[in-house]
């Protein structure tokens, strides 16, 4: 699709190490206007016009190069800019000042998506950068949006859209306080002063970074069923039926009657004899190339991989439609206005009835969804980032929208230690650590395409997110466990220093605890206005410490709370000299709304407090 859709390895940083929070940025936006007009012909013009005061050493290489998108159907008409220094003077910036560069994602070999950049002359704290320019774009479907918030303030904003005639709609996305709006005939009128620089908090959805954005569209196109025909559309012009997929899809699945297994052949096929690669040019970001010739040339970008895969099963008799849905992770379609630009990938959706799938499958509204761009795992696994999504189903000329399920016990982390606790403090021991879903996939592919030192940090750094601190290890080994989900088990000797002398006589030394905290900090949750999005998951730690001596008592106790939105449990029992300790906690929502705030809050709490208890044993 028009944004890069390819799976990546990447998340192995997402076992719950925080990223930094961007720094402020101090210019301040003195004035910012955009004026869309939808013309006759269908094309659209936008005029855009900024004017931004550098408060601040570092506001200047915020600012300078400024992009303005470009591509096939959008052309820049006209480009003027300047600097004005406190003197008063202005300094317009010349055609010398000017460049053009190529854009592709990660995973494209070619796109016809080009930054025309403007570079600023320096100018001094104080001065002012005003530019002005008009793009014309020839939209592949009557629809836009512009994003109304910044990450700095801004003075006064105003985006004014005309020319909607039959068919004009619009709607705001997001909140932003200090919008107002003027309604006209076909059109739209939005304005702000005096808006504040958007901060957007941890764990916030991808909207809150641009506050509110208008969006807004014309013609016959209003309503998903549209969308899905516009996509039908596309897809009529695509060849398709040839004899060699037909085949190759007999070769695959010859001798296999199970269908299950042959939607698992299939899938296997597209998933690891295709490579990610995409060619985007054009419409070509929309519509698919023939399923023949990504077949012969074993290459394709997501929608490529999808419509082969699709073509496949059904020539092994398996029906199979396309799925256009959002691969992000912290954002959603906004199903409340209708358009293909919500959506940057697609999957495919095969009618679950009948094929007696097991309960792990990602099943939802009667649908199995398949995601060609996966590396590992089988029909059991959906990676996260489409899973509780929006998914256009396209079927017999109309779009369906539907909701991808979750599974948040595929995504799954269970630590298990076997330690002797000295009477000086020091535990030594084993400890294993089995990872699943996205982290386990991430594992295996930088086991695929990475050095092994590599893979021995990253295997420290994530045992060391774990284990108290200052765990010693050695002897690390790992394995990948073949299955319908990714799975990676990690062992390690280890070796945990001191907590200290014991408080008391007749007591034991505090027992080293496992760091693994996975909900988000109870205290994000006070006094904030937007949702949290989060990773669903299901984590367990068994903890087994055999102890000097015999223990009579201990300092702690179970704990088990639970809701609709997931639980925590913890307890803490004696075998013999060997103290167990077992914990277990769940998260089974991505998008968390304030009015859940108070039930995520309490299984937050719950972790948090008990993660922070040292467990100190007394006997006698």
């Amino acid at each position: 699709m028009r944004r890069s859709c390819c799976w990546s390895a990447a998340s192995l940083l997402a076992l719950g190490l925080a990223a930094s929070p961007p720094a402020l940025r101090g210019a301040t936006v003195l004035e910012r206007s955009v004026d869309v007009e939808i013309r006759p012909d269908g094309s659209v013009s936008e005029r855009t016009h900024l004017r931004v005061r550098l408060d601040e050493a570092g506001d200047f290489a915020q600012w300078s190069p400024y992009p303005v998108e470009l591509d096939e159907n959008r052309e820049l008409v006209d480009l003027a800019a300047t600097a004005t220094r406190p003197d008063g003077k202005t300094v317009k910036v010349s055609r010398r000042d000017l460049d053009t560069m190529q854009v592709t994602a990660q995973g494209e070999l070619h796109s016809s998506r080009q930054l025309r950049t403007v570079t600023f002359p320096i100018v001094p704290v104080g001065s002012v950068l005003a530019l002005g320019f008009e793009v014309r774009e020839r939209p592949y479907f009557p629809a836009g949006l512009v994003t109304l918030g910044s990450s700095d303030p801004v003075q006064s904003l105003r985006v004014s859209v005309r020319g909607g005639g039959a068919g004009w709609r619009w709607r705001l996305d997001g909140a932003l306080p200090g919008l107002s709006t003027q309604e006209t005939a076909g059109g739209v009128t939005v304005t702000g002063s005096s808006l504040p620089r958007l901060t957007p908090p941890e764990k916030a959805p991808g909207l809150a970074a641009e506050g509110a954005v208008l969006r807004y569209a014309w013609g016959d196109s209003a309503g998903w069923e549209s969308v899905g025909r516009w996509f039908e559309g596309l897809l009529a012009q695509v060849s398709r039926g040839a004899e060699p997929v037909r085949r190759k899809a007999q070769e695959l699945i010859a001798g296999v009657a199970d269908r299950p297994r042959r939607i698992e052949i299939l899938a296997e096929f597209a998933r690891r004899q295709v490579r990610y690669v995409a060619v985007e040019v054009g419409i070509g970001g929309y519509r698919p190339n023939p399923p023949q010739q990504v077949m012969e040339r074993l290459w394709g970008d997501c929608k490529d991989k999808a419509l082969l895969l699709i073509d496949l099963l059904r020539e092994a008799g398996v029906e199979a439609y396309p799925a256009l849905i959002r691969l992000d992770p912290e954002g959603r379609v906004d199903r409340e206005f209708p358009s293909p630009y919500e959506f940057n990938h697609m999957i495919v959706a095969v009618p679950a009835e009948g094929l007696g799938l097991k309960d792990d499958a990602p099943v939802s509204a009667g649908y199995l969804f398949l995601d060609a761009t996966q590396q590992t795992g089988g029909l059991a696994w959906l990676q996260p980032a489409v899973q509780d999504q929006e998914a256009l189903v396209v079927r017999n000329g109309r779009g369906e929208l539907v909701r991808t399920p979750i599974h948040s016990g595929e995504e799954g982390r269970r630590l298990e230690a076997d330690l002797e606790l000295a009477a000086s403090g020091e535990a030594i021991g084993a400890v294993r650590l089995e990872l699943s879903g996205e982290v386990g996939a991430a594992f295996i592919a930088l086991h695929a395409g990475g050095k092994p030192q590599e893979l021995d940090r990253v295997i420290r750094e994530v045992f060391a997110a774990f284990l108290p601190a200052g765990a010693a290890l050695d002897g690390i080994r790992w394995q990948s466990v073949e299955g319908g989900v990714p799975e990676v088990k990690l062992e390690a000797k280890v070796r945990l220093p001191s907590l200290g002398a014991p408080a008391e006589a007749g007591a034991l030394p505090a027992i080293p605890l496992p760091a693994m905290v996975d909900m988000p900090a109870p205290g994000l949750l006070d006094g904030r206005a937007v949702p949290v999005v989060a990773r669903p998951f299901a984590s367990r730690v068994a903890w087994r410490v055999a102890l000097p001596r015999d223990a009579c008592k201990v300092e702690g106790q179970d704990v088990t709370v639970e809701n609709n939105l997931g639980a925590f449990r913890q307890t803490i029992a004696f075998q013999g000299k060997v103290l167990v300790l077992d914990r277990a906690t769940e998260l089974r929502q991505r998008w968390i709304d304030p009015a859940a705030f108070p039930a995520l809050k309490e299984i937050a709490l719950a972790e948090a407090r008990t993660n922070k208890r040292r467990l100190r044993l007394t006997c006698g």
